[in-house]
């Protein structure tokens, strides 16, 4: 409870920017912060049914010109944000050989190239506030290729490495930027590469065909506990924490 009020007292009417809401991980981001009394804005191309947003933009993450002109507005509007919390995120799948360019464009727009706008207009911000914390939902297979995924692995990468270069540049200016590399988690995503109804437990006891290690926790994460270690690794209870990747993924990359 102390630390919940701790929580509560730092985010009361701060405003929260969570890209991906519309459903898994950036919409239990988006509950976890609203309840904790900050302004949410989310940003996506389709919404669910919550009460968890303070506002609502759409957005298509696949054009990173669009994106500009939005942020541009946002900030105008004195709605420039106390946390961003990337959680956007797209699966191109194929082998490489046939893998088209514009899979491999769609996924590095949305999970990299959008990213490098959202801190561009973010970064101004914090720097000028001297104040900021971003955290970026990556992947632990930004560092542990997987079959048939490479566009997906390649942009994971690219947002890390990004996340964690703002990190040392803004580091003077007491903005923290920190990476979430999830492993299988229980989205939308994940579920539509499942086969069959065996596909929770195929993907805990791995694949030694494609060299994929299963899951020691046996078990798949929930939104829920990504997002509690977003809220963390965003807030003030990890003031000296930056330029780190968290992995959270019951151990399948140890």
């Amino acid at each position: 409870m102390q630390l919940e009020q701790t929580l509560k007292e730092e985010y009361r009417d701060k405003i929260v920017w969570v890209t991906g809401v519309g459903q898994g991980i950036g919409l239990a981001v988006a509950k976890q912060f609203d309840a904790l009394g900050a302004k949410v804005i989310g940003f996506d191309r389709q919404f669910s049914e919550t009460d968890a947003l303070h506002k609502q933009v759409f957005c298509d993450l696949s054009q990173p010109e669009q994106v500009a002109q939005l942020l541009t507005e946002l900030i105008e509007q004195q709605l420039a944000p106390y946390n961003l919390i990337y959680v956007a995120g797209v699966l191109e799948m194929g082998a490489l050989e046939e893998l088209s360019l514009a899979q491999w464009q769609h996924c590095h727009n949305v999970n990299a190239a959008s990213l490098f706008t959202f801190i561009k207009y973010c970064g101004a911000h914090f720097k000028q506030q001297r104040t900021g914390s971003l955290v970026t939902i990556g992947s632990n297979a930004a560092d542990t290729p997987r079959q048939k995924m490479a566009a997906y692995c390649a942009s994971k990468a690219a947002a890390t490495q990004l996340t964690l270069t703002a990190g040392i540049e803004w580091a003077n200016y007491s903005v923290r930027c920190n990476v979430i590399a999830p492993g299988s988690t229980l989205t939308p995503m994940q579920t539509g590469m499942w086969q069959d109804d065996q596909g929770a437990q195929c993907v805990i006891n791995g694949f030694a065909e494609q060299y994929k290690l299963g899951i020691p926790l046996q078990k798949i994460a929930t939104p829920e506990e990504i997002a509690n270690s977003a809220v963390f690794l965003a807030s003030n209870l990890s003031s000296h924490t930056t330029m780190q990747v968290l992995t959270i993924d019951g151990g399948a990359t140890f």
